[in-house]
């Protein structure tokens, strides 16, 4: 259920009053957050240790992990998905489950989410998505000329972008 935007923000932006499609619309707030969710987040690429001592710690020598949150994720090859739990310095953070692979050198990528405090124009930008797919319900719409809607879903998402140089 989405976090971010609540059904009567939502109902609001569509200008409606009644009950019938509030199951719809909690859908489609549901989905623009995972919409924006992927349009923003970063994967960043790190190597490091995997400890399973306790709650486990990944370590990373070059990797500042204080620009991750709690509930951004990591994956390590050939392992589940874990979640970020707890970031205790710039080089540890401890994650949801431990790692069966504890090999040194490991190659893992952190994921990074939506931030934990999300900015009003990402708030805007659901909402936009929630407009958009509620008054546009199919995949094609004849007698229209083509072009793309979500030209300010654009615009608002771009400056929270994680882009990756390689």
């Amino acid at each position: 259920m989405s976090t971010n935007i609540t059904l009567e923000e939502a109902k609001k932006q569509l200008h409606i009053d009644f009950t019938d499609d509030d199951t719809y619309i909690q859908t489609l707030c549901d989905l623009a957050e995972e919409v924006v969710a992927i349009e923003v987040q970063g994967r960043v690429l790190g190597e490091g240790t995997v400890e399973t001592d306790g709650t486990t710690a990944l370590v990373g020598n070059d990797t500042n992990f204080n620009d991750f949150e709690i509930g951004d994720t990591i994956d390590v090859d050939d392992e589940t998905t874990r979640t970020i739990s707890a970031i205790t310095d710039n080089d540890n953070l401890t994650v949801s489950v431990a790692f069966t692979n504890t090999d040194s050198g490991l190659t893992y990528k952190v994921n990074r989410g939506l931030p934990a405090s999300v900015p009003i124009g990402l708030e805007h930008a659901m909402l936009l998505i929630v407009a958009h797919f509620y008054s546009i319900r199919e995949p094609v719409v004849l007698g229209l000329n083509t072009n793309k809607v979500p030209l300010a879903f654009d615009w608002l998402v771009a400056p929270y972008k994680y882009r990756t140089i390689a």
